[in-house]
């Protein structure tokens, strides 16, 4: 009888159309015997599941890289649909060597970019990344990275690791889901690796969860978040557009914990927006580009701030001031609120170029931002941006702090309400803002009196 019938008895797994891509470390601490021992671990897998083996959905399509310093296809989904040819081409994998390192994360985001990429799609396909690791990770910021991504796109990887990986179990600690795994083999022994991938992974049935996948999920640091959103109400989203952003706002806010006392409380996030682009707006007339809809004190509950969001927040139509409502912001939203929070951190909703007179302030007012300790996520809209601009605006690495997204329609802001949850738990785990490589430019950097600004309310 087979190892995973054993555990499944007569149960045919995977449950649900599956997409199960495979990555084998060939860095350069591989040995013959350890690459065998993965290889025979991938063939257990596969021997145990169902395959697909015509275009009906049903069963899994197996894909398999090889990864180091960089990552290769060695079997694409398209190649087998045939369990025993599949199996055949797994024994043929040769043991190569290398003198490359081990970047983990970026085999990750490879598998995101370019192995998922065209995929079936439904509601109910599962997508798994079995991932062997042979040691650390020697990108801790990628490994983040490829969490937050593998998140955003509904990924679900599993490490099987052979020595320590602190830095991919720091990184799913970023997941709420509990599904994302690191398994360890020790030896040679591997079966109870592959009993908790086949119940808790590859058979898993979200309705009927094995009492055995039961652990406790990873708590989320009780650091709480002052968070703004800036956003472009500017001509240059359509009124449609400008309610599919409010429809994803609404949402966002239910990433929070929002605290039901935000003004005399120290317990919970609080949540405030501004909306910049009034028409009437001239620059050098005194008149600010900015309009609070609400501040951190003026809600307790997300239903309020939802509801604000929905039925009062207009698009104001004029021309974007992004600069400008930053420093506003900063002055009047977070300087002035009682009981601030640890964590400082403004979402810029971004449609297109900000003003030309604008432009002048954004390097040096987003670099204060960030040199006072706030983290700045941007989220580009639509295909009117400067590229210049917004890696100007958003914090660093890059890769974590800006979203760039050629269309505004739900899938894509689904997309990005996925990244942004486990990018808050990131937030409240690592409060590493300013990052260590932007203090130099700090030092002598003149911060302006941002409270004398007002505001067009």
């Amino acid at each position: 009888m087979s190892f995973a019938l054993f555990f499944l008895g007569k149960l045919k797994c995977p449950l649900y159309p599956t997409e199960l891509v495979f990555a084998l470390d060939s860095s350069r601490t591989l040995t013959p015997e350890t690459f065998e021992l993965m290889r025979e671990i991938m063939i257990a897998i596969v021997s145990d599941a169902r395959i697909r083996d015509s275009n009906c959905p049903v069963g899994a399509r197996v894909a398999v890289v090889s990864y180091n310093s960089v990552t290769h296809h060695v079997i694409r989904f398209s190649e087998f649909h045939n369990k025993n040819k599949l199996l055949n081409a797994l024994k043929n994998i040769s043991y190569q060597t290398s003198s490359s390192e081990r970047d983990t994360g970026g085999a990750m985001r490879f598998i995101v970019k370019n192995v998922f990429k065209r995929t079936l799609q439904g509601p109910n396909v599962r997508k798994i990344a079995v991932v062997f690791s042979l040691g650390p990770a020697t990108d801790a910021s990628s490994v983040k990275q490829a969490v937050l991504e593998m998140r955003a796109v509904e990924v679900v990887p599993v490490v099987i690791a052979f020595e320590n990986t602190p830095h991919i179990s720091q990184a799913f600690l970023m997941d709420d889901s509990g599904l994302f795994q690191v398994l360890n083999v020790h030896g040679r022994q591997y079966n109870e690796v592959l009993r908790r991938f086949q119940l808790c992974t590859l058979c898993y049935d979200k309705c009927k969860p094995d009492a055995f996948c039961e652990r406790p999920r990873p708590r989320s640091v009780r650091a709480y978040v002052d968070a703004a959103f800036i956003l472009d109400s500017s001509q240059k989203l359509s009124g449609a557009e400008f309610e599919q952003v409010k429809d994803f706002m609404g949402r966002a806010v239910t990433a929070f914990n929002i605290s039901s006392d935000p003004e005399t409380s120290v317990v919970g996030d609080r949540i405030a927006v501004v909306s910049h682009a009034l028409p009437d707006f001239k620059a050098g007339t005194g008149k600010s580009p900015v309009k609070k809809e609400f501040d951190f004190v003026t809600y307790r509950s997300q239903d309020r701030m939802r509801r604000y969001i929905k039925e009062s927040l207009q698009q104001l139509n004029g021309e974007a001031a992004v600069s400008y409502a930053i420093q506003w912001t900063i002055g009047n939203i977070f300087s002035g609120a009682p009981n601030p929070r640890p964590l400082k951190f403004i979402i810029i909703i971004s449609a297109g170029k900000t003003s030309q007179w604008d432009k002048k302030m954004l390097k040096n007012i987003s670099l204060q931002a960030k040199c006072q300790g706030y983290a700045l996520l941007v989220i580009s809209l639509g295909k009117s941006y400067d590229r210049n601009e917004l890696e100007e605006l958003a914090s660093t690495p890059l890769e974590q702090h800006l979203i760039q997204l050629g269309r505004i329609h739900k899938p894509e802001l689904d997309y990005v309400m996925r990244f942004l949850k486990p990018f808050i738990r990131f937030l409240r785990s690592e409060n590493n803002y300013p990052p260590e490589e932007l203090k130099g430019n700090c030092s002598g950097l003149h911060f302006q009196s941002q409270r004398r600004l007002s505001s067009h309310s």
